[in-house]
């Protein structure tokens, strides 16, 4: 079987799991609606003590349709494949995949993708629908553009989500118990991603930092280019940017698993 075949194969059964699913799927999207539920009271609250109307450079509706798109877009990113990969490491079911004619990474990306296929155009609609509320509702003006970029910026978000997940998920190699340090980081890394607030909210210096890591490029980018807070010429760079970091991160992980496979001992499975 060719290599396309193998992983054309990987991604059907990817979406064939994703829709035998169904209640998992509507659970995420019932966990999706709490959050911005919570921060919707919050904002609400913050702006209605406002004398300029404005905090950390965003008005009112740009605010929460912040928040309700960093919400969307962080279900959308968030893959679980640290979990999963790490499961694969300590229980020893790594073993068939390395000597199987199939690369490992690959069959998690494929994997990846068919599972969140589905889940990625449903939740489209739903922030396309949000989207026509909001521009009646509080004047919010999205050029068809940002659009079209932000469809093209969240594909590039999830493989670059991705990307962080199995390097981090690496860290299996080194660590007995590695479920708490998953729970850690990914709180960490959302947080650090603009997945709870925007990142302007950490001031100017944390933010100029958080511009030379990955991190923003997967939540903060997309919700700003849909909500309209970037020039196209920003947009254009950040999706370079996106680009950057999906090569850097693919060379860093390769890196990483390589040096981990070296202390892999291979039980179980």
């Amino acid at each position: 079987m060719s290599t396309y075949l193998k992983y054309t194969r990987v991604f059907k059964l990817g979406v064939q799991a994703s829709l035998e699913y169904r209640l998992d799927f509507a659970l995420t999207l019932v966990s999706a609606f709490f959050p911005i539920l919570i921060q919707y009271y919050i904002w609400t609250a913050v702006y209605g003590q406002s004398e300029t109307g404005e905090f950390f450079g965003y008005t009112y509706g740009e605010m929460i349709l912040y928040t309700i798109v960093a919400a969307i877009v962080t279900k959308i990113v968030s893959t679980n494949m640290d979990h999963v990969i790490a499961s694969d490491i300590k229980d020893g079911a790594l073993n068939k995949h390395l000597v199987q004619p199939a690369n490992y990474f690959g069959l998690k990306l494929f994997s990846m993708l068919g599972q969140k296929m589905f889940f990625l155009g449903t939740m489209l609609v739903i922030l396309f629908m949000t989207l026509l509320y909001f521009t009646g509702l509080y004047d919010v003006r999205i050029p068809l553009a940002n659009l079209i970029c932000f469809v093209a910026a969240i594909g590039l978000s999830l493989i670059l989500g991705f990307l962080i997940s199995y390097t981090i998920a690496a860290i299996a190699f080194w660590l007995s118990e590695i479920s708490y340090f998953f729970e850690m980081t990914g709180l960490f890394v959302i947080i650090l991603s603009g997945g709870v607030f925007p990142i302007e909210v950490f001031g100017s210096t944390m933010n100029a930092i958080l511009s030379y890591l990955p991190f923003k490029y997967t939540i903060y980018f997309p919700a700003n280019v849909i909500n309209g807070k970037l020039a196209l010429h920003e947009i254009m760079n950040g999706l370079l940017m996106q680009g950057f970091w999906i090569v850097m991160m693919l060379i860093v992980s390769k890196a990483v698993w390589r040096i981990g496979l070296k202390k892999y001992l291979g039980l179980g499975g």
